[in-house]
């Protein structure tokens, strides 16, 4: 038994004299770097930084499948929203609506929509239909020539955002054709 308490008053000694023990919580996962010269010691809370720095949240992949083209630029509709990098829902959702309105050639209205809320589509000449994914989120995109759409769930940038020729009362969107 005296063998595993000396081990153990070595090795918290040594975690002393490195200033380990000092270390953050979040720097528990990845081993201190020790060298063999001798360390400061560490800071004590008033000395330390009052800010540290966090490491940048990784954006959310983004997953694409059309299953409807009518226009023939579907490939790089879904190329574009691919290539949106961020991790901010409402960022992301206005980029995509911005990024396929001008890959499917600035003619005609688009829509994206979270579809876990509640809607009412009804949009004439849907020209291009896709299935996309921000991280767990699963939104519909819509482009089209006109029609109306009744969001019934929840607003704003997170959960829709369109682009187009449109009146808009609301929740209800008339949109027309651009021609």
């Amino acid at each position: 038994m005296r063998r595993h308490t000396a081990l153990a008053t070595v090795a918290l000694t040594a975690l002393a004299l490195t200033g380990a023990a000092a270390l953050p919580a979040q720097a528990a996962e990845r081993p201190a770097a020790v060298s063999a010269q001798a360390q400061a010691p560490a800071a004590t809370p008033a000395e330390a930084p009052t800010a540290q720095a966090q490491p940048a949240a990784a954006a959310k992949a983004v997953s694409v499948s059309v299953s409807m083209d009518q226009l023939g630029t579907g490939a790089a509709v879904a190329n574009a929203l691919k290539g949106i990098s961020t991790d901010d829902r409402g960022s992301f959702v206005q980029q995509a609506v911005d990024k396929a309105f001008n890959a499917s050639g600035g003619r005609h209205n688009v829509m994206l929509f979270n579809l876990s809320q509640g809607y009412n589509d009804q949009f004439q000449n849907t020209r291009i239909y896709a299935n996309v994914q921000w991280g767990n989120i699963y939104y519909g995109l819509w482009i089209f020539e006109s029609g109306t759409f009744t969001n019934t769930g929840d607003g704003g940038w997170i959960n829709w955002g369109f682009r187009g020729w449109f009146d808009r009362n609301g929740g209800n969107v008339n949109f027309h054709r651009s021609w």
